[in-house]
């Protein structure tokens, strides 16, 4: 077993401690796999935004599977506030988080907060799909630190965002931010109730 997939494995083990389910795979398509495998048949998807669920293929796999799919990436800007807030009733739910800890701290941070709500209420069945760059050898404040550092600028970038941490060689620097991403943050001690969250890790790179 290699270092990263051993490592993956003890997240895992972590995470079950905390009240979720959670499983390890290999490559992303063994991922797709137990996830259209595990989803009822027929349930309507919603997808938080989500570079990790694009780079899967997700939305296309649960099309051709018999799934309807909400995702608010594929609408016009002014047809996403409704669909957000359907997104949030629907049975499933699928997204990733920002940040992953060994022993089990899911963090992440939101610009309007519709992916988060949807972890924390809604939707019955949440799956949480994670590649292994977004695991941190860390706390809380190394998490957040890999969130400000790697994931936002990144984002910021493929939004288009006039933020510092956009810039070639950019900080963070959130006085200085008119258009900041950054207005919620969210760390997940354990599975919210009420529900099933289960977590996917995956012994490949994948979103930001």
């Amino acid at each position: 077993m290699s270092e990263t997939l051993a490592a993956l494995e003890r997240t895992a083990e972590a995470l079950r401690r905390r009240g979720f389910e959670a499983a390890v795979f290999e490559t992303a398509a063994q991922a797709s796999e137990f996830l259209l495998a595990d989803m009822p048949a027929g349930r309507t998807v919603a997808f938080g935004g989500c570079m990790t669920a694009k780079e899967m293929n997700l939305p296309q796999l649960l099309r051709s599977s018999g799934h309807d799919v909400l995702w608010h990436w594929e609408v016009a800007p002014a047809e996403r506030p409704a669909l957000l807030h359907e997104a949030l009733n629907a049975p499933v739910y699928v997204c990733s988080a920002n940040a992953m800890t060994m022993d089990g701290l899911m963090v992440s941070i939101d610009g309007n907060g519709n992916r988060v709500a949807a972890m924390c209420y809604g939707p019955n069945t949440v799956y949480v799909v994670i590649g292994r760059n977004k695991l941190v050898d860390g706390g809380y404040a190394q998490a957040v630190r890999r969130i400000k550092e790697v994931a936002c600028p990144k984002n910021a970038r493929r939004q288009g965002l006039d933020t510092p941490c956009a810039k070639a060689g950019g900080a963070c620097r959130p006085l200085e931010c008119a258009h900041s991403m950054c207005h919620i943050t969210a760390s997940f001690e354990r599975a919210p109730g009420g529900k099933r969250t289960v977590v996917l890790l995956i012994d490949e790179d994948l979103g930001y």
